[in-house]
């Protein structure tokens, strides 16, 4: 309230003359706090700041912020979790053994003999990953020198019922603590123009559902491409490929070449 000197009259903030006698009120000593003296007789009014309050803008920009912090924690949490993972046993026996039918098939397409043949899971990954395979992963070498080391450890293919799943294990290495992370895609073999091509349906890293993103199947197709090159065995892709057909079975795959009888 300012007092008017004319008949101390109290008026509310704001008045120009005083609501009782109407002659004009003194405003010199209406003050705001940066500019308060502590003079008898000032009033000081309390300012606010342009842009003190919140904005709608503000409040916006503070949910999206969160909603992505948020979305990176749970992405973080799914990716650093392990799906389920059975280490296949390999050995070199059945490696050779796959390498020898391998190579006559080979022959037989080469030939037009028709020929077909049976691979069981436990002599694919083998021939994929036992030490002694004649045709082992190239896996990203170890470097005890580094400090941080990613690399690819093992690659693996579990054979169902006219699908596969292909597993990939990365190893984080940072010093002397080590991370595995589990890739993982579901696939089928699929006819097309240019001869059979994989048709990848899922990826995961991790617990992380990438294939559930919008445009997952594109996601899937090329997390699976990228992820299960299997550099190194281009004929033994192009043998499945070109195959006159190709069946795929809990365990075993068959594999037929060669003109139909």
């Amino acid at each position: 309230m300012i007092k008017c000197k004319a008949c101390n009259y109290d008026n509310p903030i704001g008045r120009v003359h005083c609501m009782q006698c109407g002659a004009k009120i003194d405003l010199t000593m209406v003050v705001t706090e940066d500019q308060a003296t502590g003079a008898t007789g000032e009033v000081v009014v309390k300012v606010q700041k342009a842009g003190g309050g919140a904005s709608i803008g503000r409040v916006i920009r503070k949910i999206v912020s969160l909603a992505i912090l948020a979305v990176l924690g749970v992405t973080g949490v799914l990716v650093w979790q392990q799906i389920p993972f059975e280490d296949m046993p390999s050995s070199a026996a059945f490696a050779l053994a796959a390498k020898g039918r391998l190579d006559t098939l080979k022959q037989a397409q080469e030939r037009g003999t028709p020929l077909t043949i049976t691979f069981n899971n436990k002599e694919i990954n083998s021939y994929l990953n036992d030490p002694a395979s004649p045709q082992q992963v190239k896996v990203t070498p170890d470097n005890p020198e580094a400090v941080f080391l990613p690399r690819w450890a093992k690659y693996q293919i579990e054979l169902g019922s006219n699908r596969f799943t292909a597993q990939a294990v990365a190893e984080i290495r940072i010093k002397s603590y080590t991370k595995q992370f589990i890739f993982r895609s579901d696939g089928s073999f699929v006819d097309g123009g240019d001869g059979r091509k994989v048709k990848w349906t899922t990826a995961f890293i991790g617990r992380l559902p990438l294939h559930a993103l919008p445009g997952g199947d594109v996601v899937a197709q090329l997390f699976g491409n990228l992820c299960f090159r299997f550099q190194g065995f281009d004929a033994e892709w192009k043998l499945l490929k070109e195959a006159r057909a190709v069946a795929l079975a809990p365990n075993n795959i068959v594999v037929c070449v060669g003109a139909a009888r």
